[in-house]
């Protein structure tokens, strides 16, 4: 089960990585408009770009995760809450669990806005 689990996570964040790659883009002729490198398999930095588009796709599979999971938790919790029938020890393990799985959807959810944050700050 593991493997499988495995596999598929390996398959979803080498896919993202392949949608994740700039294209390529010619300016030949355009007034103004330099042609960039970046994306040339001569340039020496190309390694550094793959690296930084892996991490970075690594890196929001992750935030997806755990944002899924929280949720998941989240719902968990408040059926465990409902069905405590007001014991005292169950009722408080129930919201224990709402509040730890409430602060995880917010820290995924800000993890999300920053890294959409950074990815859109231009610096020239």
């Amino acid at each position: 089960m593991f493997k499988k689990f495995l596999t598929i996570t390996i398959y979803f964040l080498l896919n993202s990585y392949t949608y994740a790659a700039a294209p390529t883009l010619n300016c030949v002729g355009l007034p103004g408009c330099v042609d960039s490198d970046i994306m040339n398999p001569t340039n020496p930095n190309i390694s550094d770009n793959i690296w930084a588009m892996l991490i970075s796709s690594i890196i929001w599979e992750l935030i997806q995760y755990v944002a899924a999971i929280a949720v998941l938790a989240l719902i968990i919790s408040w059926i465990m809450y409902l069905l405590s029938w007001w014991e005292e020890e169950k009722t408080k393990k129930a919201k224990s669990w709402i509040t730890w799985s409430l602060v995880w959807v917010l820290v995924s959810i800000s993890a999300w806005w920053i890294i959409n944050v950074l990815n859109n700050i231009y610096i020239f």
